[in-house]
């Protein structure tokens, strides 16, 4: 049972499912230190690590594994500007909302917006009671974005998760269904 991937818009960017014509701007814009100092996206990152992306996003939407990667394209031109994905954590009431943007798309809202469309969506799609978005303490422009999307910060956890090239704190925010009433 699979799940029908949305487009999901606002007037500047859409969300959509990552396809092969997404591969070589997937792999250029990972070559960003940046992105894996701050991420879970692998360094060095290959063609090939762009392509088994795409595999898999198209695969787990198809078998209904509750994980949905985005591409971020600019509504207009088309040009790839980040991803963004959530994927269920160790329950399935609980997902983790994540992006990456490239270089050239940063510091234009484009984080903010993605996070807003993707969380909102999952919250309205799926039976969850909490949406998480982890941050290194260092990404104070992360920290930002979560708190524009509508998150909370709850704190920093110690020796939490993978990121970059090794365990890391990480800020802690959440989102829950009844933040998006008030």
């Amino acid at each position: 049972m699979g799940f029908e991937v949305p487009d999901l818009r606002d007037d500047e960017i859409v969300l959509r499912l990552p396809t092969t014509d997404h591969v070589d701007a997937i792999t250029a814009a990972c070559q960003d230190p940046d992105i894996p100092r701050f991420t879970r996206v692998p360094s060095p990152y290959t063609r090939d690590d762009a392509v088994a992306f795409v595999e898999r996003s198209r695969d787990q939407w198809r078998d209904g594994v509750v994980a949905a990667n985005f591409v971020i394209e600019d509504l207009i031109t088309g040009v790839l500007r980040g991803a963004c994905g959530l994927h269920l954590r160790d329950t399935p009431e609980v997902a983790e909302v994540g992006y990456w943007i490239a270089a050239p798309a940063r510091r234009r809202g484009v984080a903010t917006r993605a996070t807003r469309l993707a969380s909102r969506w999952a919250l309205a799609t799926f039976p969850l009671v909490r949406l998480e978005l982890i941050t290194h303490p260092d990404n104070v422009g992360s920290q930002r974005v979560a708190e524009s999307a509508g998150f909370t910060r709850e704190g920093l956890l110690r020796s939490y998760a993978t990121i970059g090239c090794g365990v890391s704190d990480v800020v802690m925010f959440a989102l829950l269904p009844e933040d998006l009433a008030t």
